[in-house]
């Protein structure tokens, strides 16, 4: 079934070239316009040379102007500040300033100090300016760099896969009109609808990755690492409590001393009474060891 519908696929395609080659070549006709225009369509996404077309009539097609420069820019900069969320406050009040969000931050404790990370999303036309103004509010720049990926060429040819699975499509549409009314098999129209289920899938994971490039050159990204400075950081740690490290002591001695004690009781209680019957028993033995050594003695005398 596939191979039948490859077929009528070329089949029709090729019945439109000779139609638009018949229109190319009958000028002076009443619709000359139209038939211009379609030819000068035709000539552009064919990409045929201009002047090598051969056809009398034929409408030589202007040079289509060339897409803009598609490029997605990421800012990675590591800042010292003298308080960190200040610093944050600040960079998220600029960027919104800009017109832009935070797509996302992370804020931990690096002893006394504050450490953060932010993820910032700006338009690509207030980059430049947006990170003037983050610069200005550190101490100094630790790192910085900008890397930059131009997506020009793939967004072009996402373009003209698109206009061709779409062409594909309405062929495949068409098709499966013909096969509901001319065959009464079930399974030809289920394949049919497979094939026109499978180019859909291949349509919309299409244009999904074009508005997935359109945004990300739309917006740039920057990651800033914002670095508490060291000569801000106190002599003494806010947090030194003497009165709580001396109880802690207090209550560790208490605590030795409570196992002294436990193990004295034990001592006394348990383990010299022990000792006292195993002396026993040892002398009781040693006693009747000897009887029987003076016994054997005496037998012999």
């Amino acid at each position: 079934m596939r191979k039948l519908v490859l077929a009528a696929l070329l089949l029709t395609l090729a019945c439109k070239k000779e139609e638009n080659a018949v229109v190319r070549s009958a000028p002076g006709a009443a619709d000359n316009g139209a038939a211009a225009t379609r030819v000068a369509q035709t000539l552009t996404s064919d990409a045929a040379p201009a002047g090598k077309a051969g056809l009398p009539g034929a409408v030589v097609a202007a040079k289509a102007p060339a897409p803009d420069r598609m490029i997605i820019r990421t800012a990675n900069v590591t800042l010292v500040v003298r308080d960190t969320s200040a610093a944050m406050e600040k960079i998220i009040a600029a960027v919104e300033q800009s017109g832009g969000y935070v797509s996302g931050s992370n804020v931990w404790r690096d002893g006394e100090q504050t450490r953060g990370k932010l993820s910032l999303r700006i338009p690509n036309a207030s980059l430049s300016q947006t990170l003037a103004r983050i610069r200005g509010l550190a101490v100094r720049i630790e790192n910085e760099t900008i890397t930059t990926d131009e997506v020009t060429q793939e967004y072009v040819d996402l373009g003209s896969q698109l206009r061709n699975l779409e062409a594909a499509e309405t062929e495949l549409r068409q098709l499966m009109t013909t096969i509901r009314v001319n065959s009464k098999k079930a399974s030809e129209v289920l394949e049919m609808y497979q094939e026109l289920s499978n180019i859909r899938g291949q349509i919309e994971q299409t244009r999904g990755r074009m508005r997935y490039l359109e945004q990300m050159t739309s917006f740039a990204t920057i990651n800033a690492e914002l670095v508490p400075d060291a000569v801000m950081k106190p002599v003494v740690e806010a947090g030194w409590q003497p009165v709580a490290i001396a109880k802690d002591a207090a209550r560790a001695l208490t605590n030795v001393l409570k196992e002294i004690a436990a193990a004295g009781i034990w001592i006394v209680i348990y383990v010299v009474p022990v000792m006292l019957l195993v002396a026993i028993a040892l002398l009781a033995a040693w006693r009747v060891l000897r009887g029987l050594a003076r016994m054997n003695a005496a037998q012999k005398a």
